[in-house]
C-alpha cells in the first residue's frame, strides 16, 4: 500500500476507476479534461495503490477564507466499493491531515452530499463537525 500523488496522466486513469462510482456522469476522457482545468486551478488529487490498482481518491484545493484562514478544501473523498471497511480511508485522511499540519493549516472543510450517510459515519468518526449547509442554484 502507498499514498501518492496524482501527477501523470496515467495516475489520474488509475484514479478514473475509483472516481467514478463519486462522479460516475464523467467518461474518462471527460474526466481527464476536467483535471487538466482543476489542476491550473491548485486541485490536488492524492491516491493510495494497493497491488497495482488504486482504491481511495482524495482531491482538495489549499484555499483561504474569512472564517478560518488557510484551509484544505476537499471536493472528492472515496474509496472503490471493493476495498471499503480496510482502512484505506482512514490512512489516506491521516495523511493529508499531516500535510495540513506541516503547512500549518488549521482546518479541513468537506462537502458531502446529504444521502452518504456511510460516508458522513467516517467523517463524524475523523472527529469532523457538520458546521454549515451548502447552498447551490442550478442555471
Amino acid at each position: 500500500m502507498q499514498i501518492l500523488k496524482a501527477n501523470l496522466k496515467e495516475d489520474l486513469k488509475l484514479c478514473f476507476e475509483v472516481m467514478k462510482e463519486l462522479r460516475p456522469h464523467h467518461s474518462l476522457e471527460s474526466f481527464l479534461t476536467v483535471m487538466e482545468e482543476m489542476d491550473k486551478e491548485g486541485y490536488q488529487l492524492w491516491y493510495i495503490e494497493d497491488e497495482g490498482k488504486a482504491v481511495c481518491t482524495a482531491g482538495f484545493r489549499f484555499t483561504t477564507t474569512l472564517y478560518d484562514g488557510p484551509v484544505i478544501d476537499f471536493d472528492d473523498f472515496v474509496t472503490i466499493a471493493g476495498a471499503r471497511n480496510k482502512g484505506y480511508a482512514g490512512h489516506l485522511f491521516d495523511h493529508l491531515v499531516s500535510i495540513a499540519k506541516e503547512k500549518r493549516i488549521k482546518a479541513i472543510h468537506l462537502n458531502s452530499n446529504h444521502r452518504r450517510f456511510d460516508a458522513h459515519r467516517f467523517y463524524l468518526n475523523k472527529k469532523m463537525n457538520i458546521v454549515a449547509h451548502h447552498f447551490r442554484i442550478e442555471l
